[in-house]
């Protein structure tokens, strides 16, 4: 009888004859072994997907086919939209550009967090609004991303205007300083929007400070 462990299970040969074992359950707590076709081991043998493809025939008979692997994908991203962001041109294909501009929607604020405040206080007798931005910029996502940095932006004009700082701060600044750091250098409409926002803070007390990585 001879073994060979894979990657989470193991392939035993006997005269000839293979069987492929993995544990299952929850826990991970039951021993499951299907009897299995030299095709298949080397199938297993080949990579962690193709094991998962051979395992799953081995208990439903089913094969899987390019649509249910693209089924399987579809679900993991809507389970986890940000997780587009790693890589979103070759995710984009998979759905409508409704559904997949709506998990953008999802992507993006779980990440740049709109209503919230990153960090605020005094330097320099000015206060000082942080807003870090850890978005990329690429082409399928530079709307959405431009969408909800505008309307973070809007918020944190919002909080100085209405002064909600100053039981905690008081207001005797020179100047109120909204300070954005990006993560990812703007796009050129990026850049064209910040512009456009320095424009209108300009007859203000507040001002926009703008910090690109290096």
């Amino acid at each position: 009888m001879n073994q060979i462990k894979g990657n989470g299970f193991i392939i035993t040969e006997e005269n000839g004859n293979y069987t492929m074992s993995w544990m299952t359950g929850g826990f991970q707590d039951r021993e499951v072994t299907y009897p299995v076709s030299k095709e298949l081991v080397d199938k297993a043998l080949r990579s962690e997907q193709d094991a998962y493809e051979v395992e799953l025939f081995l208990q439903t008979g089913e094969c899987v086919t390019k649509e249910s692997k693209e089924v399987d994908r579809q679900n993991y991203f809507r389970s986890s939209p940000v997780r587009i962001l790693v890589n979103p041109s070759s995710i984009k294909r998979l759905f409508s550009n409704q559904e997949f501009e709506a998990l953008l929607q999802k992507a993006i604020s779980s990440e740049l967090k709109p209503t919230e405040l990153d960090a605020i206080g005094i330097v320099d007798n000015h206060l000082e609004l942080l807003l870090v931005d850890p978005v990329g910029w690429e082409e399928e996502i530079e709307a959405v991303h431009l969408e909800i940095l505008q309307e973070k932006i809007n918020n944190y004009i919002h909080f100085l205007e209405s002064k909600q700082y100053v039981e905690r701060y008081g207001d005797k600044f020179d100047k109120k300083v909204i300070q954005i750091t990006f993560q990812y250098s703007p796009s050129d409409n990026g850049l064209e929007f910040l512009a456009a926002v320095q424009k209108v803070l300009q007859p203000t007390d507040m001002s926009l400070k703008v910090e690109l990585p290096e």
